[in-house]
């Protein structure tokens, strides 16, 4: 396995480990009024993804160096390229119907969550476009 395709195992498992964690805060801060702890949530998450990230790609890095420092050939900027083209796909009509939540009654925080579930969807798309990539192509 490459270090390409670990690193998008790596992302693939954190922000879907991070997102449903932090989208288990969601439904009852939507309540009116918003509560005010769901930024701390917010932050927290975030913080935690970074570590998580840096950690285990420090790991991978860290056992295959030369592997973690070769640059990217022709099959790798396809796969790339097709996996952010797929989350555009995903990302683009979800982030639409988050903003047609406001014609529903939604609030401004409900449109915020909308677009950000929106954007976690097409990282988990986009990441799991590479992995599945990388499979198929060995």
């Amino acid at each position: 396995m490459s270090f390409r395709e670990k690193s998008a195992w790596i992302s693939l498992i954190s922000i879907a480990i991070v997102g449903f964690v932090f989208f288990l805060h969601v439904p009852r801060t939507l309540a009116p009024p918003p509560s005010p702890d769901i930024f701390d949530a917010l932050l927290i998450c975030l913080a935690g993804l970074v570590v998580i990230e840096v950690i285990a790609h420090a790991v991978v890095a860290i056992r295959a160096p030369l592997d973690a420092q070769a640059p990217k050939d022709e099959r790798e900027l396809m796969i790339e390229l097709r996996a952010i083209r797929r989350a555009a796909y995903v990302y683009a009509p979800l982030s639409m119907g988050a903003v047609s939540l406001l014609h529903l009654g939604a609030n401004g925080a409900a449109l915020g969550y909308g677009v950000l579930l929106a954007l976690v969807t097409a990282e988990l798309v986009n990441y799991g476009s590479r992995v599945l990539d990388y499979r198929r192509e060995r």
